[in-house]
């Protein structure tokens, strides 16, 4: 074969290798049904960032304790006069294993640890949820954190007792008691009876049932906060008010609201700044000053 065939046939094969990619090209862009790059893109994005519906259709199908799927709906109005609201769902199976962790921990502060360690993989759906709060109302670092707390003294209060002061000894000085159905109600309020060890819910069945008093929220709102990696410095604080031994959030941040209530960590030299999360008026800000007597708070570090 001479040079000028051999190089004639390269370039035949050359120019209908050329038109073979050209057609192929033009098949993919059109819209023939074999390729929807519009499809393929929503089918990306739900995959990659909304798996957890789909999971949560599929497990709904699915019967048995394993799988069971509790569902929730939060509404609440915060500080800045919005009203904020999100659907969330825990595992059944995570509900009752932290209800064990709280069964197992310590009767001392230590449990909040044991607690907050537990629970921050059960209430990723719901860290999620404030997330797209976040993203979706352009919170800044001030106002992510007065929702979160906000939410978190939504619910009304409710008494939590251990078997040593049962629900039916409290009762007020116009001798009104609180139902006993442990569910949360206007003044003068509700209880749950025997709630051990240390008279305290953990942050997911706060997140189920809502019912909680001092630590119970403060402990919610100090988990979210952590688990949102928004390097909110969030800690529990324990100490002494008028009605006796309380809990509170405590925040460590510069220029808060109010200056008034805060405790020192002797071990960092931080001052974190109590936040009432009991009650849900305007004067629950950070640092408010909503106790008159305010003697022996110490930083109790969730790590």
């Amino acid at each position: 074969m001479t040079r000028e065939k051999k190089y004639f046939n390269v370039s035949q094969i050359v120019f209908w290798a050329l038109i073979a990619l050209l057609i192929i090209l033009f098949i993919v862009k059109s819209d023939w049904g074999l390729f929807d790059e519009g499809r393929f893109a929503r089918n990306y994005i739900t995959n990659d960032s909304i798996n957890k519906i789909a999971i949560e259709e599929e497990t709904d199908k699915i019967d048995g304790p394993d799988t069971a799927l509790i569902k929730r709906t939060w509404q609440w109005k915060s500080f800045d006069g919005k009203t904020y609201s999100f659907r969330f769902s825990i595992p059944k199976q995570e509900y009752e294993s932290s209800k064990m962790t709280r069964l197992k921990s310590r009767p001392d502060h230590s449990c909040w640890n044991a607690m907050f360690e537990h629970d921050k993989k059960g209430l990723k759906i719901m860290v999620d949820a404030y997330k797209n709060i976040i993203k979706e109302y352009q919170l800044d670092y001030m106002q992510a954190m007065q929702m979160v707390v906000s939410s978190a003294q939504n619910f009304d209060y409710t008494y939590i007792t251990i078997n040593q002061q049962p629900c039916r000894d409290i009762e007020d000085n116009n001798g009104n008691k609180p139902s006993t159905d442990c569910k949360p109600k206007p003044y003068p309020h509700s209880c749950c009876d025997n709630v051990a060890p240390f008279a305290v819910y953990s942050p997911i069945e706060y997140a189920v049932n809502g019912a909680g008093d001092c630590d119970t929220k403060s402990l919610f709102a100090m988990t979210i906060l952590k688990c949102l990696n928004m390097g909110f410095d969030a800690e529990m604080l324990f100490g002494e008010v008028e009605a006796g031994h309380h809990a509170m959030l405590g925040i460590c941040v510069p220029n808060p609201p109010y200056r008034t209530l805060y405790a020192n960590d002797l071990r960092t030299g931080k001052r974190y700044y109590a936040w009432e999360c009991t009650q849900r008026s305007d004067n629950a800000e950070l640092g408010a000053p909503v106790w008159r007597i305010f003697k022996n708070w110490r930083v109790h570090p969730i790590r």
